[in-house]
Formats: C-alpha cells, structure tokens, sequence
C-alpha cells in the first residue's frame, strides 16, 4: 500500500469539508485473496466517511462475480445487504439477505470475460468513526463482460464498533488478479 494521506496534506492549503483526500491505493502485483485497508482509526479526526475506489478482476471460471465486504475481520453472521440490479436489456431485479456473514458489495469481472477487462465499483462506509449508531454502506458497481452487470447495493454491519479495518475478498474464495487497483478516499468533516 502506498499511504497517500500526508503527501495531500504536505500543501499547507487547509481542504474545504467533503472534499475527498485520496490516504491509499493497492495496484496487485499478483493474485490477492483479499485486501484490506486497516488502522482506518487514525483518519476519524478529520474525515466523516471513507470512501473505496476499485476496478477489479477475479480467477472466477466465469464473466463476472460477486465480492464480498467484511468489517473490523468480523466474519459471523453481522450483516445484511440489499442489492437492485440489471443485467444488459433485462428487466430490473433485486435481491436481499440478512443474518450473512460479509455484505455482498459489488461485482466484478471474471476470468471468462474479455481479456484485459475490468469492473469498477464506489463503495461508500458512512459515518465509518461513530460509536452511537450501526455502520452503513452503499455501492455502485458495473461491469460490461458477456453479461453486463449494473448493480446499485446497501449494506449493514449490525454493531456500533466503530470501524477500524475493511476488507475486500472474493465471494467464493476466488482471487483478484495483477492489476485490479483500491484506492481509499477520505470524505473531510466540517470544520
């Protein structure tokens, strides 16, 4: 990971609130299981949310995939998400599960799609340092792979733990490939 957080703030320029400072990015020199952005402590004193960034590719034997998000490496039944989503010209869909052990955050490409094509997904952690209320996200994610997916999703994590790391993995175990870039944003508090 390349921490990005104190060459943004070197300027001396003070950013204005809900600006997003880019803190780190992970461009995969080789397969990865998983990623995880930690000690995302450090960042509750001036940022509100985070925000990550990606485009991704997984080793799944098909055009695309779910991911997974999990939470403090919280892996028992803590969440729940909800997605709607559209696959090329059919009708609109929707999906929803509760009691899960990760939230189903997004979708990416896979090993059967086009070569060199990637998905891209924002997912929003809001309120990411708050003790007083459970944590909340929300995604965007598409990807145009034989079968083109875009999926508008929400999730639960159902404690009031603030959050201290995030994890991205693959939904059944599949890895992501050279190349597939997270990037970690801060959403600046208001002064």
């Amino acid at each position: 990971m390349i921490p990005l957080g104190i060459l943004a703030a070197a300027g001396g320029a003070v950013a204005a609130a809900g600006s997003y400072d880019l803190l780190a990015t992970e461009i995969l020199t080789s397969g990865q299981s998983s990623i995880t952005f930690a000690s995302l402590g450090d960042y509750a004193a001036d940022y509100q949310h985070l925000q990550i960034r990606m485009t991704s590719r997984d080793t799944k034997s098909d055009t695309s995939a779910n991911f997974l998000l999990r939470i403090n490496g919280v892996t028992t039944s803590s969440y729940a998400h909800h997605r709607l989503y559209a696959n090329g010209g059919d009708p609109l869909s929707s999906y929803a599960s509760t009691s899960t052990s990760a939230i189903i955050a997004g979708v990416t490409a896979s090993a059967n799609a086009p070569s060199n094509e990637f998905g891209t997904t924002v997912i929003d952690v809001l309120d990411f340092a708050s003790t007083s209320k459970t944590t909340t996200t929300r995604s965007l994610s598409g990807v145009l792979a034989g079968n083109t997916y875009v999926v508008l999703g929400s999730g639960l994590y159902n404690s009031t733990d603030a959050v201290a790391s995030v994890t991205i993995l693959g939904e059944h175990s599949n890895s992501f490939v050279t190349g597939s870039r997270f990037s970690l944003y801060g959403i600046r508090k208001a002064a």
